[in-house]
């Protein structure tokens, strides 16, 4: 039962006076009287996640099982989950593929009374406890994922990812799980469409993203979710802020070109970077530029310098004017949720090139102004949804 179930009708009380009977329909509603307000509070002052603890890492030494770690987490139901012992829990597995290691809270019958007028034995308690579960897609039940491991081969032994903001197969990736917290202004799902990667392998700018996650939920009133990489071949879902870097060429195809005229038309913002990777010294246009601008033409969109008081300026850092970029002064364009520039924001955010850090401010100024772009996605998605002031 979500918020909106338990908000859609009053919360009813029992009222206790002398010669009241107390049979099983009145004491089952009293206690979830107490039941249903522990789960309004942590819905309505709380968002789900993991509360504390919780901790998954691979066993020493390293074969197909992992350790949970006590803890307790909050579902989307307002269950309170508590895990009060360490777990080792055996992956099963062995296709190559992606598994999530789901939490999902359960009830189970404790103490069974058998001398009742009930014709089968009665549970005299219920125990609100959980299951840990291995799956290979997540499950449309409430649930909370605690991490996902790529499997690569059978018998591949699982271990800890080297970095928090990059994974590999068989590391056990912790990005995608949520922490709780106060309930946010909003929520705002973040993704990166893999266009490139980047000479160690990875998606460009991907890092930029799980930074922008983290930024957020530790500095601002919203909750931001890690949504990964983005499939342009299906309908985009729950993602508001939509990342794309490169520097090279590509050709938008027609099934990219109506899923992201979808994406946009419900207020998503799709923003566009050039990125020189260790390339420095050097303002010539890189081919991305004109293939990213190609695509705004081709989605209806004139790509025009944005203006001073612009909504991206004031979503929630002020700025006057677009800050400098990696090498300067910087192109900023945007038309109608789409967002184009040539300054790399995405590696100033991730602290300049690795052979040159940035200047401290150069680096503040990029991840408020990424700041400012998820927060203005969202205040531009539940605009186009009506559900503005909603949550």
């Amino acid at each position: 039962m979500s918020l909106d179930d338990i908000t859609k009708k009053p919360l009813r009380r029992l009222n206790p006076y002398r010669g009241l009977i107390l049979d099983v329909n009145t004491w089952s509603a009293a206690h979830d009287y107490h039941r249903e307000q522990q789960r309004l509070h942590g819905l309505a002052m709380h968002s789900p996640g993991v509360v504390a603890g919780l901790d998954v890492v691979a066993w020493n030494p390293p074969d197909s099982s992992v350790v949970i770690y006590p803890g307790v987490a909050l579902d989307s139901e307002g269950h309170t989950i508590i895990v009060g012992e360490p777990q080792r829990f055996h992956l099963q597995v062995e296709e190559r593929g992606t598994t999530y290691l789901v939490l999902r809270y359960r009830e189970v019958a404790d103490e069974l009374a058998e001398n009742t007028s009930e014709e089968e034995a009665q549970a005299r308690f219920i125990l609100e406890g959980y299951t840990l579960e291995e799956r290979r897609q997540l499950p449309e039940e409430t649930h909370l994922e605690l991490a996902r491991i790529e499997i690569s081969n059978r018998g591949a032994p699982i271990t800890d990812a080297d970095h928090y903001l990059e994974t590999s197969s068989d590391q056990i990736d912790l990005r995608y799980r949520l922490v709780s917290g106060p309930r946010p202004s909003g929520k705002i799902g973040i993704g990166v469409i893999p266009l490139e990667n980047t000479t160690g392998g990875a998606t460009c700018h991907m890092a930029v993203a799980m930074e922008l996650v983290r930024t957020i939920n530790s500095t601002t009133g919203y909750l931001a979710e890690f949504k990964g990489p983005i499939n342009l071949n299906e309908e985009i879902q729950d993602c508001e802020t939509l990342l794309v870097a490169g520097s090279g060429a590509f050709t938008l195809t027609e099934k990219w070109e109506n899923v992201l005229h979808n994406f946009l038309d419900r207020g998503g913002v799709l923003w566009g970077e050039v990125c020189r990777g260790e390339g420095e010294g050097t303002k010539e246009p890189l081919p991305f530029e004109s293939s990213f601008k190609d695509m705004a033409k081709r989605l209806d969109r004139n790509l025009t310098p944005l203006f001073r008081g612009h909504d991206l300026f004031t979503a929630h850092h002020l700025f006057a004017e677009a800050p400098e970029g990696i090498d300067g002064p910087v192109q900023l364009l945007e038309s109608d949720g789409i967002l184009f520039s040539d300054g790399d924001y995405g590696c100033l955010l991730q602290g300049g090139r690795p052979d040159k850090p940035a200047p401290r401010a150069c680096i503040r100024s990029s991840v408020e102004l990424g700041i400012n772009l998820c927060i203005y996605s969202f205040q531009r998605t539940h605009q186009h949804s009506g559900l503005m002031g909603s949550h």
